[in-house]
């Protein structure tokens, strides 16, 4: 097994292009411009598993409201899988910056959907094919969701490509980075929080992970809805949970949703500027996951407390 740190070598858009959007073009991008991209980066991954004799099953789209932001954590995922496809192919990778906490556009997502589309068009070669010409059909009258549900299935491609599955040490950062932002936000506001009485978890799986990230969404939300102080511009919304075959894949999907709020918290609360992702740690397991996950909603029942 290998780790690709796709955090350690910085590209320029996301700090840079990203930032320097102006906000006439951040006005008329809308979801229907960044479906466009995500169905093409989805057309050039099928081209790539035709040449490969492989074929991707079609996935459940979602229709759990989903704002920017959620999009845009959960397109900074699918970046890692199609490094991990750039690397696997012997191409240069590429990694992100942390995330500048703000409100985000629809024209940030798409321009780091641009940029995915250009990295997987970067592997055509290695597939035998020429220069693409393919451009998915724009379409009108779409959703955040609809982009959300593009993404799922830009995964269910990569995995077709042979993409390494996820693992609880990539579930585990994200978990490590959500609690590490809510103990932020808890400083920010004198919130003090004792962990006196968490304890190590044992034998956990990804289920037992699954179900605790839900929790940890249901413990947003209301903390969301009960506090003006903690209010996100679309509030936190729970995906229908899945009843089987629950895989690290569907734990670090609820995850990143969770750090999209937390990080929309982060703006309301004016906590930091930027929000940091934890560093990889190798070894983990669903319980290691699990605990995180008690510990960040023991910060969150703090913060209601202090609220109250």
């Amino acid at each position: 097994m290998f780790f690709l740190d796709t955090n350690s070598a910085r590209v320029f858009f996301l700090s840079g292009f990203l930032l320097s959007t102006t906000a006439g073009f951040a006005q008329t991008v809308k979801p229907d411009h960044v479906l466009q991209v995500t169905e093409t980066v989805i057309q050039e991954l099928q081209a790539l598993n035709e040449e490969n004799f492989t074929q991707a099953s079609s996935v459940a789209r979602p229709t759990t409201p989903a704002m920017p932001r959620h999009v845009l954590f959960l397109a900074r995922d699918r970046w890692r899988k199609v490094q991990l496809l750039r690397f696997m192919n012997g191409l240069e990778t590429h990694g992100l910056d942390d995330v500048v906490v703000h409100q985000i556009t629809p024209g940030e997502v798409k321009a780091l959907v641009d940029q995915l589309l250009r990295e997987t068009r970067e592997l055509r070669p290695a597939y035998g094919l020429a220069k693409s010409d393919l451009d998915a059909a724009m379409t009108s009258g779409k959703k955040p969701v609809d982009v959300y549900g593009s993404l799922i299935q830009v995964s269910a491609e990569l995995q077709s490509l042979g993409v390494p599955a996820t693992v609880p040490n990539d579930v585990y950062r994200v978990a490590l980075t959500v609690s590490h932002s809510l103990e932020q936000i808890a400083e920010k506001q004198g919130v003090k929080v004792d962990l006196s009485g968490l304890k190590p978890e044992q034998g956990r799986t990804p289920v037992d992970a699954y179900r605790g990230a839900l929790g940890l969404l249901q413990d947003l939300q209301t903390l969301t809805t009960d506090h003006n102080t903690y209010t996100v511009p679309g509030g936190v919304a729970i995906p229908d949970e899945k009843s089987k075959g629950i895989s690290p894949d569907d734990v670090i999907l609820v995850l990143s949703r969770a750090l999209a709020d937390v990080m929309a918290i982060m703006h309301v609360t004016q906590t930091a500027s930027a929000l940091t992702y934890a560093p990889y740690v190798g070894g983990k397991t669903p319980s290691d996951v699990y605990y995180e996950i008690k510990r960040a909603q023991h910060i969150i029942s703090s913060l209601n407390d202090k609220a109250a």
